[in-house]
Order: structure tokens, then C-alpha cells, then sequence
């Protein structure tokens, strides 16, 4: 993957895909600073193979001092920063007709103004000619379910964010790219994968008729931050089983 010798933040870090994104990174040689408002994130090194590259910061990512850390963490690590992943989400999960103004307001700063105000950040610091951003999008980007507005429009905001930001920073050496997970076997999923009827009615829509891993996430972030995707700018990757791929009577044939 040639990620060696570099240092990333991942965002989101204490769990789910986010963690799996960090202990990917690190397990291919990249010493890493794990972000995350949820104080969990303090054992994320116990999940890296080489926990002596890891370092977190524990803050609200919407908060300066929080930028300010992160960035100030990162000369204690042997390697320059090139890599962020922008993972961290927060959402009001309600119908638009119920959703509140703070709710809205707090789904797109955490899961899309941060996410631009950390990319601009981490484009300023960066000297180096080979700098990755990967952002992690959802299928929820192109299509809609009802409850899930304000998550819709802060994950449709990111896949815009990335292909701003591939144009705009392109010419200062760094790539901007997203995946877009689709159903994954996370902590605020698992009523739905613990409940046998309903993921094999959900699982209708997957070709492969499963749910993805963080680590399958995980793999492809790794790849989009590496220098093996090196003329890679703009895209955003499905990692869904297939699912954007299927027509709606699929399943029923």
C-alpha cells in the first residue's frame, strides 16, 4: 500500500468504523492520532499493532482547541502528517416534519462542517507532494429513507465536500476521495443485525446478501490513502454489497 512513514488522523476513532480505519492504518505502518468525543477513545492504541504510534486526542471536533490539539500531537510522532480521515458523524435520526433546528444544525457541523474546517486545516500544515483525504460518505448520499434526513443531507453535503476539495487542492499534492459504506455491522446497527427477520428482509437488497465489516471499510480507506491510489481524485467508492447497483425488483426475480 506504501503508507509507510506517514502519520494520519482519523476522526471517529473510538469505535465502529473508525476504529477499524486506525488499526487498518497502523497495521500497515502508519502511526496515527485517533480522534474522537467519546473518551473510549483513549484505548484505541490496545487495538493497533505498534500502540507506540498511536496517540489520541479527546475532544469535540467542532471546537478550535480540539483542531489546535490534534495538530499540535502530531510532532511527537515520527513521521509527517499526510493522511485525515474524516469519520466522525453525530446525528437527529427523525422525519423532517419532527426534526429539530439544533438537531439539523448539530448532524451537518459534526458530519460535514468539521470535516471541511479539519481538510482546509490539514491542507494548510501540509509541505509534502503525496497528502490523502478520504471521507467517509454513506450510500444515504443518493437516496433516501424516511427518519434519516438530516443524516441524508450531511452525508450528500460530503460526497460535494470531496470533489471541492479533489479540485481545489489537487494542485497542492493532495487527493480527496469518499466511500460510501452501506449496511455495516456497527454498535448503532445492531438492533436491526441482531433481529434475524428483519436483516434477512434488509439483506433483500444486497447482492451478497450480508452485512459489510468496519474492516471491510477499513481496507478501502487504506487503499484510497495510499500512494497505490495515486491518480485517484475525486471518486467516491461504494462499499455496499452491490446494493446502489441493484434495481428495486431485483429481489424479486
Amino acid at each position: 500500500m506504501n503508507v509507510t512513514d506517514k502519520t494520519a488522523i482519523v476522526t471517529g476513532a473510538a469505535g465502529g468504523i473508525g476504529a477499524a480505519i486506525a488499526a487498518e492504518l497502523a497495521a500497515q505502518g502508519v502511526a496515527v492520532i485517533g480522534v474522537d468525543i467519546d473518551p473510549a477513545v483513549g484505548a484505541l492504541a490496545t487495538r493497533c499493532t505498534e500502540p507506540r504510534r498511536v496517540r489520541t486526542v479527546h475532544g469535540d471536533i467542532r471546537d478550535d482547541a480540539t483542531v489546535d490539539a490534534i495538530f499540535a500531537t502530531a510532532p511527537s510522532l515520527d513521521a509527517p502528517v499526510s493522511i485525515l480521515v474524516n469519520c466522525a458523524f453525530w446525528e437527529e435520526r427523525a422525519p423532517l416534519l419532527e426534526v429539530t433546528t439544533a438537531g439539523w444544525a448539530a448532524t451537518l457541523e459534526v458530519s460535514l462542517t468539521a470535516a471541511m474546517r479539519l481538510s482546509t486545516a490539514f491542507a494548510r500544515r501540509f509541505n509534502g507532494r503525496n497528502g490523502a483525504i478520504v471521507n467517509v460518505a454513506s450510500v444515504h448520499a443518493f437516496g433516501a429513507v424516511p427518519a434519516f434526513g438530516a443524516y441524508e443531507a450531511a452525508k450528500a453535503g460530503l460526497v460535494a465536500l470531496t470533489r471541492s476539495l479533489a479540485v481545489e487542492l489537487g494542485p497542492r499534492g493532495i487527493r480527496c476521495n469518499a466511500v460510501a459504506p452501506g449496511f455495516i455491522r456497527v454498535a448503532r446497527n445492531r438492533a436491526i443485525w441482531d433481529d434475524e427477520a428483519a436483516l434477512s428482509r434488509l439483506m433483500q437488497a444486497y447482492p451478497l446478501g450480508r452485512p459489510g465489516t468496519p474492516e471491510e471499510v477499513a481496507r478501502c480507506v487504506a487503499f484510497l490513502a495510499s500512494d497505490g491510489a495515486s491518480y485517484v481524485n475525486g471518486a467516491c467508492l461504494a462499499v455496499d454489497g452491490g446494493m446502489s447497483a441493484c434495481l428495486p425488483e431485483a429481489p424479486l426475480r
